[in-house]
């Protein structure tokens, strides 16, 4: 499972950060839920900070049903009446209250405008039921209708102290194998981002990492099964499954050669995503066909068995995560010693690079002194040299 999902903030108090903004809205929440009706909140802030996941913390801490939205559903004035008046406006068969989670609503801001925005303000001046609405940029003149008949609450970059205790705790639990040093890192690199702190975390420490033989022995064990008991058998014992489907994923065309059999075997680890996907939303009783049709789903789509030796695959989309992890290091020691001789902030100082990578064809060793660049930082700084045309 991913680090993201599995330790999601049940309530409230379990969050980081953003301890003023956390109170406002549980107080908002606390005023609906004892008949005080309240104007909508627009959450706003950079990814990361927690927009989502507070409302899914209220969920769980008041046992509210909630109905959730994107604002890319809601193309138009027509969309938004079908869909967000009828959800404002109904009951819920449970009998329990109800929150309303429309997110990233200044998506609207990417499009010419066909009435969404003016629609969905139209309805939360009627609204019976509490409404969240989370944004990046409150302050899009697209969004200004909105932004009106709402309450706003700001959610701010996390200190990157509170980052690294939670990454250490969660690291605890895990039985990574990190130091102090490396989550210290990690924190620093994420600039306030607690999910991409994660992700680096689990790209940096996951357990696979250790326990790689057995993974392929289970990726041996599953393409080569001829019954369902083999097959789920993968998935018995300490095994992360979200992990376990990516490198299903990576390897069902290594194994299989047969087109027919790729597309069944891709047909069911689909249906199996779709099960987790509900999850959210009903019982994790639904994770058991889940796995069934990830395991044996895939297993027993081969038409034939394969004899066959198959060299199997790390899954790309973890060695991306673990890239992208060393990216942001690598700009941000670029950006801080720019900045350092340039007198600029990083950010500003990394809009640079374009032009100090063509000052290197001409006297690389004297800019590796000057900004003193190591032998890494050198090579991503020539990676963004811009190409030159070629004329005919």
């Amino acid at each position: 499972m991913l680090l993201t999902v599995k330790y999601a903030p049940k309530s409230i108090d379990e969050m980081i950060g953003n301890d003023e903004g956390r109170e406002r809205i549980n107080k908002w929440m606390l005023n609906w839920l004892a008949g005080n009706k309240r104007k909508p909140l627009l959450v706003y802030g950079p990814p990361g900070v927690g927009k989502t996941s507070v409302t899914y913390a209220l969920k769980n801490q008041y046992d509210i049903e909630l109905v959730e939205m994107n604002a890319s559903e809601l193309r138009n004035r027509n969309r938004v009446e079908h869909i967000v008046k009828s959800a404002t406006l109904a009951g819920t068969l449970s009998g329990k209250d109800k929150l309303i989670l429309i997110d990233d609503v200044d998506i609207f801001a990417g499009r010419k405008d066909s009435g969404g925005p003016g629609a969905v303000a139209s309805i939360l001046k009627e609204t019976a039921c509490p409404v969240i609405l989370t944004a990046t940029d409150a302050w899009d003149k697209k969004i200004s209708a909105i932004r009106s008949e709402c309450e706003l609450v700001e959610m701010k970059k996390i200190n990157k102290i509170a980052i690294g205790k939670l990454l250490e705790s969660i690291a605890k639990k895990e039985n990574m194998d990190i130091g102090a040093g490396r989550i210290a890192e990690i924190a620093e690199n994420a600039a306030g981002d607690v999910r991409s702190a994660l992700n680096d975390l689990q790209a940096n420490g996951t357990g696979l990492r250790d326990r790689e033989k057995d993974i392929f022995v289970k990726m041996k064990t599953l393409f080569k099964a001829v019954t369902y008991g083999e097959a789920r058998s993968v998935a018995y014992g300490d095994v992360d499954f979200n992990i376990l489907k990516l490198w299903i994923d990576e390897n069902i065309p290594n194994e299989y050669e047969s087109a027919a059999d790729i597309a069944t075997a891709y047909r069911w680890l689909s249906k199996s995503d779709v099960f987790e996907g509900r999850i959210r939303k009903s019982s994790w009783v639904l994770l058991k066909y889940a796995i069934d049709l990830a395991t044996a789903g895939v297993a027993l789509s081969k038409s034939r068995p394969y004899a066959k030796f198959t060299k199997y695959a790390f899954p790309e989309y973890l060695r991306e995560m673990s890239r992208s992890m060393q990216t942001r290091a690598l700009m941000k020691s670029v950006g801080l010693k720019i900045g350092g001789k340039t007198h600029t902030n990083r950010r500003h100082a990394l809009e640079m690079l374009p032009l100090i990578a063509m000052q290197m064809q001409k006297n690389g060793e004297g800019i590796e002194r000057y900004y003193e660049f190591d032998e890494s930082e050198m090579e991503f700084i020539a990676g963004s040299r811009p190409k030159r045309s070629v004329k005919s």
